[in-house]
């Protein structure tokens, strides 16, 4: 129990050392030569802590003897942010100061100077979606992905490094886990993930067993109706992406869909259709659901009013 004692307070003193860190760089006013050197001397410091904190985690998870689940994650998720965080915005701030030596400008007003610590000590909130190594969901977050971070030219890159860092998880975080750290790394990490799941022929059979195992409707519900309008939408999108001919699937589309409908609205479908004069397309058969759902909705809420 002593030695777990002792590896926590270790934990805290890792903890303590980004805070110092943080803590210097908010009180920086310029960029004078000696404080370039000083933020490379405690960056250079600081690198090898993010793998130090990762084995003395691992010996208190260890050493634990009912360990808490929901700590667990959050400690290593925390530093990580943290130390990533940091690492970016030291850099960022060191390349700034590189620039500005070579204009021969050696001091920002304190008014400019404290706006861009601002800025680089935290960076913007961006919604991003995670993204773990399932195919069916790669296009939708590559292309997210591209919008928002990678062809932004307000940010540079090794904060488009950070956000992507943060973005990957499971096997798809693993591909780029062991590329350091650095500005220059950026891109090649996107082209290893990019090379990894731009398969078309894999990203194609998984959209299309996306459809095939949607599960059954056992009973008719909005909330299940939705959802099977929204699998449909966001496969046949993913596939049309793909090069694929979509626009010839209707039929076969319909059919499988329909299949997978609870009794009633099935039977509902079938009259549905009788009323058209030749095959009704997809996106008649998308129109029907989407009505059908919203007065599932809507009697749902009467009956609980």
């Amino acid at each position: 129990m002593s030695e777990l004692k002792t590896l926590v307070k270790k934990r805290s003193s890792m903890k303590c050392k980004l805070t110092i860190v943080c803590n210097y760089i908010k009180l920086i006013k310029s960029l004078s030569h000696l404080q370039i050197i000083d933020l490379e001397c405690r960056l250079r410091k600081l690198e090898p802590l993010c793998e130090e904190f990762d084995a003395l985690q691992t010996e208190i998870e260890i050493l634990s003897d009912e360990p808490q689940a929901e700590e667990v994650p959050v400690e290593r998720e925390q530093f990580d942010n943290d130390y990533f965080s940091l690492v970016a915005t030291a850099k960022s701030l060191l390349a700034a100061g590189g620039r500005i030596r070579e204009g021969s400008v050696t001091n920002f007003s304190d008014a400019e100077s404290g706006a861009q610590v601002r800025n680089l000590v935290r960076l913007p909130k961006i919604d991003l979606p995670h993204f773990s190594g399932g195919y069916q969901n790669w296009l939708e977050f590559k292309d997210t992905f591209l919008s928002l971070i990678h062809n932004s030219e307000c940010i540079d890159n090794i904060n488009k490094f950070h956000y992507l860092r943060a973005s990957l998880q499971g096997s798809a975080a693993l591909i780029i886990k062991n590329i350091d750290f650095k500005s220059d790394n950026y891109k090649i990490a996107w082209q290893l993930l990019c090379e990894r799941f731009d398969n078309s022929r894999l990203l194609v059979n998984n959209h299309i067993q996306a459809l095939f195992n949607v599960d059954h409707i056992r009973t008719e519900s909005c909330k299940s109706i939705r959802y099977l309008i929204d699998v449909t939408n966001k496969n046949i999108r993913a596939l049309t992406s793909l090069k694929e001919p979509t626009q010839y699937w209707d039929s076969l589309v319909i059919y499988m869909m329909s299949t997978k409908l609870d009794g009633v609205t099935g039977r509902e479908w079938e009259e549905h259709r009788n009323t058209f004069t030749c095959s009704p397309t997809l996106a008649q058969f998308i129109t029907f659901l989407s009505n059908r759902a919203d007065l599932l909705e809507t009697l749902e809420e009467n009956n609980a009013s």
